[in-house]
C-alpha cells in the first residue's frame, strides 16, 4: 500500500504568499546535510558564507587561507512563526517525515548576523532579494531624440 502526502493550508498563508517564492526556492538545493550559501551583508556589503547543516548553523567571512572566520551563529525562527513560502515548505517537509529539511528551514528563514558590521537581517529575505531576477525585466530607458 502506497503512502500519501497531505498538505494542509493555514489561514495565515495565502496562495499569493506561497506562489511568489516558488520559482526561486524550487531552483536551489535544500538538503541541509552540508548547505553553503553566499551573499552580501545588506548593510556593509561584506561577502558572507552561510552554513546550514552537519557542520553547524552560522554566518562567516570566508578567508582564502584561514577558511571561515568571524563565525556567528544563525538565529532560527520557530516553526509557529513561519509564514508564507517558509511555512508551506516547513509543513511539507514535516508531513513527509524529512526532519533534517524541516529543521534546516527554521535556520534559513531565521536571522543571520554579519561578522564585519554586526548587523542582523532576515536570511531568506535577503537571499531571495539577491538571487531573484529584478523586475521589470525590460529596463525603462529615458526617451532620446536622435533626429537631426
Amino acid at each position: 500500500m502506497g503512502r500519501s502526502l497531505t498538505i494542509r493550508c493555514f489561514p495565515t498563508t495565502t496562495s499569493d504568499e506561497i506562489s511568489r517564492g516558488i520559482p526561486l526556492w524550487a531552483s536551489i538545493s535544500l538538503g541541509f546535510t552540508d548547505e553553503h550559501y553566499h551573499l552580501s551583508c545588506p548593510h556593509c556589503a561584506t561577502r558572507l558564507a552561510i552554513a546550514i547543516g552537519e557542520y553547524g548553523h552560522y554566518s562567516a567571512i570566508r578567508d582564502h587561507n584561514d577558511g571561515d572566520i568571524s563565525r556567528l551563529p544563525l538565529d532560527p525562527i520557530t516553526a509557529q512563526d513561519l509564514t508564507g513560502i517558509g511555512r508551506w515548505m516547513y509543513d511539507t517537509a514535516a508531513a513527509g517525515g524529512d526532519t533534517a529539511l524541516a529543521h534546516g528551514l527554521t535556520y534559513l528563514f531565521g536571522r543571520a548576523r554579519c561578522g564585519m558590521c554586526g548587523s542582523r537581517f532576515k536570511l531568506a529575505d535577503w537571499f531571495e532579494a539577491e538571487n531573484s531576477p529584478a523586475q521589470p525585466i525590460d529596463p525603462i530607458l529615458p526617451p532620446t531624440d536622435r533626429s537631426t
